[in-house]
């Protein structure tokens, strides 16, 4: 590194740390020649490759240098590995994406192909890529050799031999056991869940259903528990057949998600349930297009939240290093729409 580098790496840090905000003078060629013991040319140089790269305003002779930003965009950059196919998703990343913008860092959003992730994860691991964001349901523990900092965003992860596992979700098992609890307040008398358990987010809600009911007393809580194994629309119209066969009187059907809701929607739609406008639903998501078209209680999960405080939480750990233990965040949840139920 010749000279004028070095000392241009030192002023971008000296910018960087806030010691000279944005409309403050600079020192002069003359001052950081005194300081830094370097030539007057070479003072020059620095303060006009900082110039050129927006970081100092130099005017007319004589008039000074002032400090124009304190820092280059971007800092570094971060990926997400994302499916675009549903919008609580794009909510997440749309929370990343500012939070990132606004910590001076860029985020990259990489959509899996049908082949999965892993062209992605060989590109990244031999990339500048500062961190990752793991965001597909699909995505799965990244290789434990695979050296950057991964967060995991709502789904979870499972302890991976070797390596820490960080992850940021909801409070899915508090707020599970909220609307457990309004539903059996509001008089429901044979209630059951629905859902999937495909992920440590779906067990919690599923526990945090049961535990409501226990909390209430109602008899034979985990036999009122469906399970489903991908929900699609197929199984959910077998699931429904199955729960109205072992309670004829069900009168309020406690789902995981959303997507669960809007399948049960389209079954009644196309099959012949008569019993469909005595039967109550609540989703979990809150989830545009399904909670508000058709009026159900549902979970605000806030996947805005839960994207900035992945990429706080991914960026202390670039700046910081790896901590001691894994990194587990629960954002804030909570019940919309009650008085539908």
């Amino acid at each position: 590194m010749n000279k004028v580098d070095e000392l241009t790496g030192k002023l971008r840090e000296l910018l960087a740390s806030g010691a000279f905000p944005a409309g403050a003078r600079f020192p002069s060629e003359y001052e950081l020649q005194e300081r830094y013991s370097v030539s007057r040319a070479t003072a020059n140089k620095a303060m006009a490759l900082l110039s050129a790269e927006g970081l100092l305003e130099r005017g007319r002779r004589g008039s000074g240098t002032f400090v124009k930003n304190t820092f280059r965009f971007p800092k570094g950059w971060i990926a997400a590995i994302e499916d675009f196919s549903h919008p609580y998703n794009m909510g997440m990343i749309a929370g990343a994406t500012q939070e990132a913008f606004a910590q001076g860092y860029m985020l990259s959003v990489f959509r899996p192909g049908i082949s999965g992730s892993g062209d992605i994860i060989k590109s990244l691991r031999s990339s500048d890529c500062l961190g990752v964001l793991g965001v597909a349901y699909r995505l799965g523990a990244l290789p434990p050799d695979f050296e950057k900092p991964v967060i995991y965003l709502d789904c979870g992860i499972e302890p991976q031999p070797g390596r820490l596992t960080h992850s940021v979700m909801c409070d899915n098992y508090g707020a599970a056991l909220e609307m457990m609890g309004k539903v059996l307040a509001a008089g429901k008398k044979e209630v059951v869940m629905l859902g999937i358990e495909s992920s440590i987010n779906r067990k919690l809600r599923m526990q945090g259903f049961v535990d409501g009911m226990k909390k209430f007393n109602v008899e034979n809580a985990e036999t009122r528990k469906f399970v489903m194994h991908h929900g699609s629309r197929h199984e959910v119209k077998l699931a429904l057949q199955k729960i109205l066969r072992l309670y004829p009187g069900v009168d309020f059907i406690v789902t995981d998600s959303d997507d669960i809701v809007f399948r049960i929607m389209q079954v009644w739609d196309s099959e012949n349930f008569a019993w469909r406008n005595r039967v109550g639903i609540s989703g979990f998501g809150d989830v545009r297009g399904v909670a508000d078209l058709h009026n159900i209680p549902s979970v605000n999960q806030h996947p805005w939240h839960i994207g900035v405080e992945a990429v706080k939480a991914l960026l202390d750990i670039v700046k910081n290093g790896e901590p001691e233990e894994s990194v587990q965040i629960e954002v804030p949840a909570e019940v919309v729409n009650a008085e539908y139920i």
